[in-house]
């Protein structure tokens, strides 16, 4: 029998796109959809919204990943209203990796950049039962709590805002390295 892949909150670090990172206990590395998962670590998958045009392409890739038993999320994926394609080429990647992350029963890493209302009407449209995790959470108390409210969980890299980070439940709260995705 396959032993159960740990829990999120097992996890010290929920967050990397640094291979190297993963080889530190209780780390999940982000792999990018041309990257293939192993069994001496922990991954989770998607397409970043950046590559959100590239999705016919990379959509069988993250499929076949995301069904492999270290890969314990999905994404990062999401919306970003400053970089990337058009938000509703996005919207509709992002769309795909919520119907993912509910029929593998697996939490959503999300990126977000200026795009809370999109993504708190989409929670709410599509009655997602999985946790969705805001990656890199840098906003302040008050957006904290409004998307706990609409039951988000974040977070938290090396640069925040500690009054969210105080405001945030410890069981809804988590920790991230991160590393800078893609070519910046």
């Amino acid at each position: 029998m396959t032993p159960q892949p740990p829990m999120l909150n097992d996890f010290a670090n929920i967050h990397t796109h640094n291979p190297a990172e993963g080889s530190v206990a209780r780390t999940i590395v982000n792999l990018e959809p041309e990257q293939s998962p192993d069994a001496c670590g922990w991954y989770s998958t998607g397409i970043h919204p950046w590559r959100a045009a590239e999705a016919d392409r990379l959509w069988p890739l993250v499929e076949n990943s995301a069904a492999h038993p270290h890969v314990v999320a999905i994404g990062e994926c999401g919306l970003d209203a400053l970089r990337g394609p058009q938000l509703e080429i996005q919207r509709e990647v992002f769309i795909r990796h919520i119907s993912l992350s509910e029929t593998l029963y697996k939490p959503l890493i999300i990126h977000a950049v200026r795009t809370w209302p999109q993504l708190i009407a989409l929670r709410k449209s599509t009655k997602a039962t999985m946790d969705w995790i805001i990656h890199g959470f840098r906003g302040n108390a008050t957006l904290a709590e409004e998307l706990l409210r609409h039951g988000f969980s974040l977070s938290f890299g090396t640069r925040f805002n500690s009054d969210a980070y105080n405001a945030t439940p410890a069981d809804r709260r988590y920790r991230e390295t991160d590393s800078p995705p893609l070519s910046e």
